[in-house]
């Protein structure tokens, strides 16, 4: 049975070049001749170092913390490892037990927990650890690493990028309290001691750096006598790269060294954050075509074995035409939609976000990885955004990081214009876009495309309460047997929304639009209907007034339907808040 997701979008374009993070090369070498361990990976990752060693990395760890730092190290390097990835995090499940992760004595285990489920998008039902780990706030501000020890530098900074995920900001009165805690431990030298009594150091100094980084606070501004955090970790840089605990220290310390790196660097932890498959069940490959103007297909769930071969499926799904020459250098494609190359613009494609090196026809895809066809000049960069979390509440925090690959190592992309909703941003100078999200919705977020960078993979960020609903819409298409058609028919069929939004509504309120379905194939098909997700579009959701259950649809090629796509809530409906679903569309030979 052949099945084929497809959602298409429609979008707009422009952004602006980026540029390169201070050079830390020797910094770089000397971590890379070092015991590798997932502190230096990150660190590494943080650097946009490629090709980072993680060999190391025990998957059958029963440790909790050992599962933790694995996690996010595996997100630092964007590993698609789902089946690795989810060996570590049922350890990390596992230990959760009376609202708490690890041992009932300890609050580290807490926060690294969290961070590496953060770092892989799976915070949900963490609530009641978010308040485990406020409740046990010291009366100074800071947290130990212990639920009755002293204040340290070092878990306050790691209690605060944890609590970040969570939702809370600068403007939250814990943490608040905690910059408080962190300014009262700086000392006249710039840094930060272990405590409040100690001499600085550099692990402290550089863990306190990066929690300023994951809030947006540049830590040049915190001056004690004319010296600031910075000014302090790079009075310990050695000329070997590494840098020292102490300043009366002779060798640098390799942890040091990677706990610096990433701060300097302006990074935090998580470094990244990732999604992956929940299991290993082959979903093949991916399609996106985007154009100078809109995007022009988004197709999952494509089987293929080249990277033409891809887009000559996409081009019957999404029903676009394409231009293919032939060249001493293989097949190109010199037009798609109507547009052809002009000078140096023209199409080219990516896969998994890195520059295609060969022809089209003779690229093999393998596994399930997501081809880019892109207009634009030379040179041109594919840009991939990753965000925090795709499900907020109000006042929570988005942090988008925007990048793209050069051939050798990721980028950020520095001032960059970005959608957010209806509103254009930029990104500031690590790619990054930081937001307290303050409005209930279903916000689009994508960079555009300019001359030089193709739009970004565009994300739904879902807030608040309400019936504020984003309902995806796919199709599957499915193939109609022994009994079928010949090997040339082609059975596909489009839909010309991504997805409808019926707002807010009220028990007892009703909304409804049209959606248009046409048949791209060369064969007539029958279509049927299926609704996914809460109760409230399972059991009210009507297509041409009829529950959706009982609709179907003959539809001869070539063929266009208006369909009327209608949500009524009962007056009795008493389950508030935001309601998500998926209307699929299922069509075979007719």
């Amino acid at each position: 049975m052949k099945k084929i997701i497809l959602t298409i979008l429609i979008l707009a374009t422009f952004i602006v070049p980026s540029l390169i993070l201070a050079d830390n090369d020797n910094t770089i070498t000397y971590l890379k001749a070092q015991g590798q361990n997932a502190w230096i990976s990150q660190a590494l990752a943080a650097a946009s170092v490629s090709n980072i060693d993680v060999s190391y990395i025990d998957y059958n760890t029963s440790d909790l913390m050992t599962a933790s730092k694995n996690i996010l190290t595996l997100a630092a390097i964007k590993s698609n490892d789902s089946s690795g990835i989810n060996k570590l995090l049922a350890v990390v499940e596992a230990s959760k037990n009376n609202n708490q992760f690890g041992s009932q004595d300890l609050l580290n285990d807490d926060f690294w927990a969290l961070m590496a489920l953060a770092s892989v998008n799976k915070l949900q039902d963490t609530a009641s650890i978010k308040n485990f780990i406020l409740e046990h706030q010291n009366s100074d501000g800071g947290w130990s690493w212990s639920t009755i020890g002293d204040s340290d530098s070092n878990d306050t900074a790691a209690a605060m990028m944890t609590l970040f995920d969570l939702g809370l900001n600068t403007s939250s009165i814990e943490i608040i309290q905690a910059l408080a805690y962190l300014q009262n431990t700086q000392n006249d030298d710039g840094g930060f001691g272990y405590d409040i009594a100690s001499s600085s150091d550099g692990a402290s100094t550089a863990w306190v750096i990066a929690a300023l980084n994951k809030f947006g606070i540049d830590a040049s501004t915190w001056q004690k006598n004319n010296n600031t955090p910075k000014s302090f970790l790079e009075s310990l840089r050695q000329a070997d790269g590494s840098f020292l605990w102490m300043p009366s220290d002779e060798q640098g310390s390799s942890m040091v060294t990677a706990y610096s790196l990433l701060a300097l660097t302006g990074r935090s932890y998580p470094v990244h954050y990732i999604e992956f498959l929940e299991d290993e069940v082959a979903l093949g490959h991916t399609l996106r075509v985007e154009g100078p103007d809109n995007t022009i297909c988004l197709a999952s769930n494509l089987e293929a074995n080249t990277v033409l071969g891809l887009l000559e499926l996409g081009s019957s799904v999404c029903d676009f035409e394409y231009i293919a020459q032939d060249s001493a250098y293989g097949t190109y494609i010199s037009a798609i939609d109507g547009i052809a190359g002009e000078g140096m613009n023209g199409w080219q494609y990516f896969v998994d976000f890195e520059s295609g090196m060969v022809a089209a026809g003779d690229y093999i895809l393998t596994g399930q990885q997501e081809v880019l066809w892109a207009y634009g000049g030379w040179p041109f960069y594919a840009v991939k955004l990753e965000v925090n979390n795709t499900h907020f509440e109000s006042g929570d925090n988005l942090l988008a990081n925007f990048m793209y690959y050069d051939g050798e190592t990721w980028l950020p992309l520095i001032g960059a214009d970005i959608v957010f909703g209806a509103n254009t941003y930029q990104t500031d100078n690590l790619g990054q876009f930081t937001i307290v999200i303050t409005s209930d919705g279903v916000f689009p977020i994508f960079s555009k495309q300019t001359q030089s960078y193709s739009r970004s993979n565009r994300k739904y960020i879902v807030v608040g309460t309400g019936l504020s609903q984003t309902v995806d819409l796919s199709v599957n298409i499915e193939s109609g047997g022994g009994n079928g058609p010949g090997a040339d028919d082609i059975i596909a069929f489009s839909v010309d929304r991504s997805n409808i939004d019926f707002g807010t509504l009220n028990p007892g309120e009703s909304a409804d639009t049209i959606i248009s379905l046409s048949n791209t194939g060369n064969v007539n098909i029958y279509i049927e209907a299926s609704v996914l997700g809460d109760k409230a579009f399972t059991d009210f959701t009507f297509l041409d007034q009829t529950a959706w259950d009982d609709y179907n649809l003959n539809l001869a090629s070539s063929a266009s339907k208006a369909v009327n796509v209608g949500l009524s809530i009962p007056s009795s409906f008493d389950s508030l808040g935001q309601k998500e679903g998926q209307l699929i569309f299922w069509g075979i030979s007719k």
